[in-house]
Order: structure tokens, then C-alpha cells, then sequence
């Protein structure tokens, strides 16, 4: 984890199952089991967020297991080589939650200003789980070929609320309410192929992950609008609702491409550099909810589509790790998260009949420094990684207001979101009892 994925071709331990299952077929002694916590500090800033009026802060922070693998030890003269993982491959959670109250002249045909309270809740999270297992074969000492099948638990939703009230001259409130969300629950399968190779002081890898394949899954679309105003204003009042549930999905990842090498400056320093390339995926219907009609208008049609899509990126990484003693390691890396929305994006928060399924709309730079301790056997890593990103986003709550230009919560028409994420990792390496057994009897000369 502190090399950012620059290891392709250089894994030493058992983020091979994700990295490059090939590499299991290469390393001498795997541990027999690594498990990672990663404890996260997420903080999201929000210029604009209400116009020109203020800015939002939302900082939280957790903790949650990141990586738990393990193998299975094989006879000393087998060319085979397996191992498993269960690993968080991504949770995201850019939710947040803002109001605001002035006096404004909403209702022209009411004298005065009004006091117009306004609140927006946006609701996008995503959580994806992988549970993996490995097969190596090494078809000499320094060449070997491994594949990865990963089952995929994918869990997201996405939704935006506005609550807006007015209290007139007159004591009369008016009211409007819209929520528009979804959720998914899916389990798909994907697999990713590995070949590795050594010569010399150089460690090479070559990586192709397949397009997720969708084994099962179902989504649910609420909506709700509610809109009424006193009778003087002439203002058709709005009562609609949909409640639609096990809608059919379609989820598709890009097929990918990657190469890696480590070069060792030394017997224990090295460089790694990585590349991979993401294959285009033209935009596809993810969620189609069914036409439904306003119960206030029944000859109007509310329609919604959510799809996605993705350009062709490719991300790089670099990183290296330094021997200081028997005991004591330093790593460090950088590497690349490009935005691979296609260049067609739409907004949730628009209120438009289609909107994109993107978590976040930006490029990210991931940085890592830690140390690896060996204590006893077992190797211990402590460390911190940082990304960050800034994405620009739509702002508007139209009220169905006829010839009335005005947003209560007073928004421009963009805002900046930026977000901010430090993950603080701690991780174990235990090693088999016989191969540590090995090592005393090395270091004591027998």
C-alpha cells in the first residue's frame, strides 16, 4: 500500500493477488498471512457551497480493515503457487449537508419579503469489496505466469433532497420538497492475468484485468416533488411521487493493460515504476426508471436514466524503498488517479431527466511514505498515504416558479468541491512457522 501500486513488476508480499498474481510464482518465502488497517481522515471544502455567502467544511474519520490475504503453503519442489485476498477496493462517501435562511421577495404578487428557509442534502457514497484467489505457476526460477478471480460486492447510492419553506406577510407558509435518489447492490466477477520475469538486477511484470462481468444485481429509484403556494400567487400547486424497486442494472468496467519494473540499486534498495493503461467504455444505460406521471398532472411524464462511461487514461507510479538495518526499511511513492469521465458529464444535482454515475469528478495524486519494522519474524508496517482532488459542480434549486428567476439558498452557478484524504495504515506480515524456524537457523549458523 505505501508504494501505490508502482510495483507491478516488483511485488514482494502478497498484494501479488491484486498487483500481480504472476509474482507469487517469484517470491521465496510469502508470508502466510497480511492483514492491513487503514484509518482515514477525509475532508471536504466546499467554496461557494451557498453562493457567495460562505463556504463548507465536513471532516470525518474512521477506521476499517483494507487488506486481509494469506496462502497456502506448497510442497518445497512444487512450481505451484496459491494465495487469497479480501480487500476494500474503494469506499467513497462525498455526502454533505447545508442550509440557509434570508429575507427575500419571492412571491410577486405579495407584498414584502418573505422568510425563505432553504436546506440541500447530496447523498453519493460507493463501497466495493473484492474477494480474490490466486494461482501462480513458475515455469522456471525466474519466469512465471498467475492469474487472479476476483468476486466484486458493490454497493452505492446517490440522491439529493431540498427542503424549502416560505412564511409570507399574510402568516401563510408555503412548501417545497424534492428528492430524487437511487441505490444499487450488485456482485460481479473479473479476473486479472500476470506474467513475470527477472534478469539480473531487474524485476519486470505484465498485467491485462478484464471488464467486470455482472452475475447479479437490482437497483431502486425514489423520487418525490412537492410544491405548494397560497392561491393569490396563481401558481399550479405539484404532488408527485415513484417508489420503483429491482430495476434491472448494467455495470461495466474498462479493460486494462499494465507493466511494471523494479530495478535494484542494491541487494536490499530498490526503484519500481509502473503504468497502466484503461481502455474506453462508451456511455450505457447503468439504471432506467419506469415513466411515471405527476399524481397533481397526469398527461406530464417524469423520465430518469443514469449511465456511465469512461475515457481512456493511463496512470503511472513511482516509487522505491531503502534498507537501513536488518530491522529497519523506508518506502515512499507517487503516483497518478486520473478522472476518466467521459467528456459528456451530467450533473445529479441538476434535476435533468439523465444524469452520470460518477463518484467524483477530478484527477487525484496518491503520496505515501512508511517504514517497514521486523521484529521478531514478522513485519510490521507503519505509514501514511495522501490524495486529493478539486472538481467544479452545479449548484441550481429550481423552484417551479413561472417568470420568477430566484434561488432561495442563493447559489451561483458553479461551486468548487475539494477533497482532501489522509489514510494512516498499520499492517502485519506473519511469516510460516517453518520458514521463520529457517531464518534463526540462518542467523545462528546452523
Amino acid at each position: 500500500m505505501l508504494l501505490n501500486g508502482s510495483v507491478i513488476g516488483s511485488v514482494e508480499d502478497l498484494g501479488a493477488v491484486y498487483y500481480n498474481p504472476a509474482r507469487l510464482g517469484l517470491i521465496k518465502n510469502p508470508a502466510f498471512v497480511i492483514s492491513a488497517d487503514v484509518y482515514e481522515l477525509n475532508n471536504y471544502k466546499i467554496e461557494d457551497a451557498i453562493g457567495s455567502r460562505a463556504d463548507l467544511n465536513k471532516s470525518n474519520f474512521g477506521g476499517a480493515p483494507s487488506l486481509a490475504a494469506g496462502s497456502i503453503k506448497m510442497k518445497s519442489n512444487s512450481k505451484h503457487s496459491f494465495a487469497y485476498a479480501i480487500l476494500l477496493r474503494s469506499n467513497n462517501d462525498f455526502g454533505i449537508n447545508y442550509n440557509n435562511e434570508n429575507e427575500r421577495d419571492i412571491m410577486p404578487s405579495i407584498a414584502g419579503n418573505e422568510l425563505v428557509e432553504g436546506e440541500v442534502d447530496l447523498v453519493n457514497n460507493s463501497k466495493d469489496h473484492w474477494f480474490g484467489g490466486s494461482w501462480a505457476y513458475a515455469i522456471k526460477e525466474n519466469l512465471s505466469v498467475g492469474t487472479s478471480v476476483f468476486v466484486s460486492k458493490l454497493s452505492s447510492s446517490k440522491g439529493n433532497i431540498y427542503n424549502i419553506r416560505a412564511l409570507d406577510n399574510n402568516g401563510d407558509v408555503s412548501v417545497y420538497e424534492y428528492n430524487r435518489n437511487y441505490q444499487i447492490q450488485s456482485y460481479g466477477l473479473l479476473a486479472k492475468f500476470g506474467l513475470a520475469y527477472t534478469l539480473d538486477d531487474w524485476n519486470l511484470g505484465l498485467t491485462i484485468t478484464t471488464p467486470r462481468i455482472l452475475i447479479s444485481g437490482k437497483g431502486k429509484y425514489n423520487f418525490y416533488n412537492y410544491f405548494s403556494f397560497p392561491p393569490e400567487n396563481e401558481i399550479n400547486d405539484i404532488y408527485a411521487n415513484s417508489y420503483q424497486d429491482d430495476l434491472d442494472i448494467k455495470l461495466k468496467t474498462p479493460f486494462s493493460i499494465g507493466f511494471g519494473a523494479g530495478y535494484m540499486l542494491s541487494k536490499k534498495n530498490i526503484i519500481h515504476f509502473s503504468a497502466e493503461y484503461f481502455h474506453r467504455v462508451k456511455n450505457f444505460d447503468v439504471l432506467k426508471a419506469e415513466p411515471h406521471n405527476m399524481q397533481s398532472q397526469p398527461d406530464s411524464t417524469i423520465n430518469f436514466s443514469l449511465i456511465d462511461g469512461y475515457k481512456s487514461i493511463l496512470n503511472i507510479g513511482m516509487g522505491g524503498e531503502w534498507y537501513l538495518n536488518e530491522n529497519i526499511s523506508l518506502y515512499g511513492s507517487i503516483s497518478t488517479d486520473f478522472n476518466s469521465s467521459p467528456k459528456e458529464v451530467y450533473s445529479f444535482v441538476s434535476q435533468m431527466p439523465i444524469a452520470s454515475n460518477m463518484e467524483f469528478d477530478a484527477d487525484y495524486l496518491h503520496i505515501a511514505v512508511g517504514t517497514l519494522v521486523t521484529i521478531k519474524g514478522a513485519d510490521f508496517t507503519l505509514g501514511a498515504t495522501h490524495t486529493g482532488g478539486k472538481s467544479n459542480y452545479s449548484q441550481p434549486v429550481n423552484l417551479p416558479l413561472q417568470n420568477v428567476n430566484y434561488d432561495p439558498i442563493e447559489t451561483d452557478d458553479s461551486g468548487t468541491i475539494k477533497w482532501s484524504r489522509w489514510q494512516f495504515i498499520i499492517s502485519v506480515s506473519i511469516p510460516f512457522f517453518k520458514d521463520y524456524v529457517k531464518k534463526i537457523e540462518d542467523k545462528i549458523g546452523l
